[in-house]
């Protein structure tokens, strides 16, 4: 029953915790390296299932409304696949160049909330928050 056990995110948060509060002190040399790795993944996880969906579906809506186009009943990762080719060359080519600043703002938004996931205390996505 749903309401009996702990969410995916509270395991994971349980586990990361249990890693860098009692395992870690006691590690030494190259294994506190490789706790710290194993607890950031953990990190990461828990924020890819609290925010990987919305940050996927505005991605998808901000690329579909820059390039003028829907998906062609593609998944959501093949279509985003698909669109961020297509702007990759878009740009290439100089024919988004006239859309220059909403390329811009889609993909400084885009970028944000992918290191907001990845890794939110990166120095350079505090700076694009203004903080």
């Amino acid at each position: 029953m749903p309401q009996d056990r702990a969410s995916a995110e509270e395991l994971l948060g349980g586990v990361e915790a249990f890693l860098r509060k009692d395992v870690l002190p006691q590690l030494s040399g190259a294994s506190i390296y490789k706790c710290r790795v194993a607890a950031n993944i953990l990190s990461i996880v828990q924020r890819e299932l609290a925010k990987g969906e919305q940050a996927n579906s505005a991605e998808l809506e901000g690329l579909q409304a820059l390039l003028g186009r829907q998906g062609e009943g593609s998944s959501e990762a093949a279509l985003l696949d698909d669109l961020n080719g297509e702007l990759c060359a878009g740009i290439r080519s100089g024919k988004l160049d006239e859309q220059r600043d909403v390329v811009m703002s889609h993909v400084r938004s885009t970028l944000q909330d992918k290191l907001a996931i990845a890794n939110p205390k990166y120095a350079g996505y505090r700076e694009s928050l203004g903080e």
